[in-house]
C-alpha cells in the first residue's frame, strides 16, 4: 500500500475515533458529514441510502441491491447518486479493530452545476448501476481528511465546506466512476429520467403508484421505464416504493413512537395485515417484534460503549 495513503488512513481513523466513541452513525459538526463506527459484525439490515459518497477506512461490509452483491473493503468508497434501498451486513469488525467509515451527502444539482463549469458533457455508454465502488487514492483521502478536520474548526465551515465538497465531487467526476455518474446528470439521458422518477416516488411514496403516470412525466414508454428503472435500481418501481414505505414506517415507529397500525396507514397501507406481512418479509419479523429487537440492540450498544 502507498505509504502516504496509509498515513491518511491512520489519521482519519484516529479522527473518527476522537469525534465519536459511541457505536453507530454520528452527525459531525460539519453539515452532511457523518461517521460510522461498529465494534461488532451485524446481520442483514435493510436501509435507505440517501445520495452520498461513503469512504470505508477499516473493516468490511456486504451490500445487496436486488440480486447484486457488493463487497465493500477498506480504502474504497461508494458513490450513491440516488436514494437507494439496500441491505447491508458488516462482516469484519471487532473491539480492537472496529468498522469505521465516513459519509458525505451529495446533491445532484450541485454536481450538475459543476459538470457545466467543467464544460465536460461527454459520456460514453456504461452500466448505469445505482451504486459504484471505487478505490480511494491519495487525492480523495486528502479531501476527506480536510472535510473531517472542519469538525474541530466550526468557524471555517461556511467558507471551506462548499469548496471541499466541490473538490470531492470534481474528483469523482474525473475518476473511474465519472462516466457512470454523468449518466445521472446529463439532461434527457435515461439515467437522468430514472432519477427524476425516483424523486417523484420519494415525494409521494404514501400515495398509489401508477407506472403509466410516471412514464408520461419523463416522456418514456411504460416498458422502457420499467426496464430502465430495474437496470439502475435492481427492482421495479413498485418494489422501490414498497422499500421506501416500509423503511419510513420502521423509522417513525422507532423514533416517533407511533404504533404499527398507524405507521402502516401513514405510509400508504390500507390493510394492517398486508403491512405486517410485507414488513416481516423485509425485516425478518413483525413490526412490534422487530422494533423491540432494534431497541434492545441499541440499549446494549449504549451500555457497552
Amino acid at each position: 500500500m502507498d505509504q502516504q495513503l496509509k498515513q491518511y488512513q491512520q489519521s482519519l481513523i484516529e479522527m473518527v475515533e476522537r469525534v465519536s466513541t459511541n457505536e453507530g452513525i454520528y452527525d459531525t459538526n460539519v453539515p452532511g458529514v457523518r461517521t460510522l463506527r461498529s465494534t461488532s459484525k451485524t446481520c442483514n439490515s435493510p436501509t435507505i441510502y440517501e445520495p452520498m459518497v461513503c469512504l470505508l477506512l477499516q473493516g468490511s461490509k456486504n451490500l445487496y441491491v436486488g440480486d447484486q452483491k457488493i463487497h465493500y473493503n477498506e480504502l474504497s468508497y461508494l458513490i450513491i447518486p440516488i436514494m437507494m434501498p439496500a441491505t447491508g451486513e458488516i462482516v469484519q469488525a471487532c473491539e480492537t479493530k472496529p468498522y469505521i467509515g465516513i459519509s458525505v451527502s451529495l446533491d445532484l444539482r450541485e454536481l450538475s452545476e459543476l459538470l457545466i463549469d467543467m464544460a465536460d458533457n461527454k459520456s460514453e455508454p456504461c452500466h448505469k448501476s445505482c451504486i459504484k465502488m471505487v478505490d480511494a487514492d491519495v487525492e480523495s483521502m486528502s479531501t476527506f481528511t480536510r472535510l473531517l478536520t472542519l469538525h474541530d474548526s466550526p468557524q471555517d465551515i461556511p467558507i471551506m465546506l462548499p469548496m471541499l465538497k466541490r473538490e470531492l465531487m470534481y474528483r469523482m467526476l474525473k475518476g473511474p466512476a465519472g462516466n457512470q455518474l454523468r449518466q445521472f446528470l446529463l439532461f434527457d439521458s435515461n439515467a437522468n429520467r430514472i432519477s427524476k422518477v425516483i424523486e417523484i416516488i420519494r415525494k409521494n411514496f404514501n400515495s398509489p403508484l401508477k407506472v403509466k403516470d410516471l412514464a408520461d412525466v419523463v416522456h418514456m414508454s411504460e416498458s422502457a421505464l420499467y426496464s430502465g428503472f430495474k437496470s439502475i435500481t435492481a427492482m421495479s418501481p413498485l418494489q422501490y416504493q414498497k422499500h421506501i414505505r416500509l423503511n419510513e414506517a420502521r423509522r417513525i415507529m422507532l423514533y416517533e413512537g407511533i404504533e404499527a397500525s398507524a405507521a402502516g396507514y401513514q405510509v400508504g397501507y390500507e390493510s394492517p395485515s398486508q403491512f405486517s406481512r410485507e414488513y416481516s418479509r423485509l425485516f425478518g419479523a413483525p413490526p412490534i417484534t422487530d422494533i423491540n429487537r432494534v431497541k434492545q440492540n441499541q440499549s446494549l450498544a449504549t451500555v457497552t460503549s
